[in-house]
């Protein structure tokens, strides 16, 4: 007689590295948060990694504009529309739903307990491409865009993968060149991004491509 084979494991809602994702973003989150806390100066490294994106010619603002959109309310609602549209998949659909909302709402939360302002409070000279109201830290849009992100790719063929995660790192360096978020702001955000993603995976029982 052979040996008796084991049963095959379940697909996993949030695949080999979802653990390991939701891990790292929470620790991203936590090391920018602490950082953001801080009162008075902000660190060299970051005004100087703000300077060089914001600085950039004004010339690319009409590019860098389009996918921003998709880290705002309509954008990411038109997002999860048009997984609605493109998926059979319900628990998909509903993931990048609840990833969407649950990022841009605990950001709220986020923005409301740490209080650091926008860059044009905080430095001199600042390029603001686009008007923002509210406090800095986090950026919502960036929270956003990776949420669905990390919601959305580990469905796809692997490929693809890679796209989403792209169209993310274009909002959050979009946020930075309109004088809208530090980098540390953006960082955080997808940090939040990659929890909420990860996590609405996990409630919804998505499962993930292989």
């Amino acid at each position: 007689m052979g040996a008796r084979r084991s049963p095959p494991r379940p697909p996993s809602p949030i695949g080999k590295g979802g653990v390991a994702a939701a891990v790292g973003g929470a620790g991203v989150l936590s090391a920018t948060w602490m950082v953001a806390a801080r009162p008075g100066r902000l660190p060299a490294w970051e005004e100087r990694a703000f300077r060089r994106v914001n600085d950039l010619p004004d010339g690319a603002w009409p590019v860098v504009w389009v996918p921003m959109q998709l880290g705002n309310v309509l954008g990411s609602l038109g997002v999860v529309a048009l997984t609605w549209r493109m998926s059979r998949d319900r628990r998909l659909r509903t993931a990048a739903l609840a990833a969407s909302q649950g990022a841009w709402w605990t950001g709220k939360v986020v923005k409301a307990l740490v209080s650091r302002e926008r860059p044009a409070a905080l430095l001199s000279d600042v390029r603001v491409r686009e008007a923002a109201r509210g406090l800095g830290y986090l950026s919502g849009h960036a929270a956003v865009a990776f949420s669905l992100a990390s919601a959305v790719a580990p469905s796809m063929p692997s490929r693809w993968r890679p796209v989403p995660y792209a169209a993310a790192v274009a909002v959050a360096f979009g946020r930075v060149y309109a004088g809208a978020h530090l980098p540390v702001d953006v960082i955080g955000g997808a940090g939040l991004g990659i929890v909420s993603g990860t996590s609405a995976r996990w409630f919804a029982g998505t499962t993930c491509r292989h």
